[in-house]
């Protein structure tokens, strides 16, 4: 994450526990607190804590504590550095401009960011001591900086990783990303329930400009915030799902309703979570990557 937890952060990592309880598979998570300091105005002190925080909402999710490990990449810098450096010598700086869109005024540390970023991709490698194929799933978002992984590994002697992309989550106000940097379209997972009213209150909708107009020309849940919050997170069942889109469309339910009904479901998710992320405070410390020899 580049802030605080938000829904959006949370969607791929839900993903990710499925995967993990599925396949019974280890599980790197990386905290990149070196990019947040590198492309935001804050203190490696604020980072640090950020990474902290981040790492408490990923633990409370349920990942096993016995195959998951947490990379933070300045403190495991000792780790990472030497693959990175090797990543480092086959990427260009022209590749770096072409796919980031770096320039004049960007600081060198953002153009070495994507190494450090790709590095543990190959950690599993070195830890077998033989090409060890490993699964990235991600933000799409995150798709520039492992194209280049994929592009430079055969040439380390690495296997391309896989990939698995997750669709952003949209912000509240109908954009296409959930974003730490528009504080009014975003849901934290520290949010009370007081927050979480007020902001999917002024979600956007998409819906009629009055009652009567909604029963009669019906909503739009194709654009609607507060439905594809349901149809991402929050409504398991897609018959309920597609009976609830119908029921937009027909004019049968009100988009004050469906604010309430998914107010409540948020609420619920979050007390829980909360409650979790107190106890992911006994075990985020067991969780963190010791390293290995080189």
């Amino acid at each position: 994450p580049s802030g605080n937890t938000h829904l959006g952060h949370v969607m791929p990592w839900i993903f990710n526990k499925w995967v993990q309880d599925t396949f019974k598979c280890d599980m790197l998570f990386q905290m990149t607190d070196d990019e947040k300091f590198l492309f935001k105005d804050l203190t490696l002190h604020d980072t640090r804590n950020m990474a902290y925080e981040n790492a408490l909402d990923f633990v409370a999710l349920g990942f096993d504590p016995e195959k998951t490990k947490i990379i933070v990449d300045t403190e495991n810098i000792k780790t990472l550095y030497p693959l990175a450096l090797r990543v480092a010598k086959k990427v260009t700086f022209s590749t770096a401009k072409a796919v980031f869109g770096f320039d004049g005024e960007s600081n060198i540390g953002r153009i070495f960011f994507t190494t450090l970023e790709s590095a543990p991709a190959f950690i599993p490698s070195e830890i077998e001591g033989k090409p060890t194929r490993v699964v990235i799933p991600c933000g799409i978002d995150q798709d520039p900086h492992f194209r280049v992984t994929r592009d430079v590994a055969q040439g380390l002697g690495y296997h391309k990783p896989s990939m698995i992309y997750c669709k952003m989550c949209p912000g509240l106000n109908g954009g296409d990303k959930m974003s730490s940097s528009d504080e009014n379209a975003t849901i934290y997972t520290t949010d009370t329930p007081k927050q979480v009213k007020k902001q999917v209150g002024r979600a956007f909708t998409g819906g009629c400009v009055s009652v009567e107009e909604q029963r009669e020309k019906g909503g739009n849940p194709d654009v609607c915030a507060v439905f594809k919050y349901n149809f991402y997170l929050f409504e398991h069942d897609d018959a309920k799902l597609s009976e609830l889109a119908d029921k937009c469309r027909r004019g049968e339910i009100l988009c004050g309703e469906c604010k309430v009904a998914l107010t409540s479901k948020i609420n619920v998710f979050l007390e829980n979570h909360q409650a979790k992320r107190e106890e992911a405070k006994e075990i985020v410390k067991q969780m963190t990557f010791e390293g290995f020899k080189w």
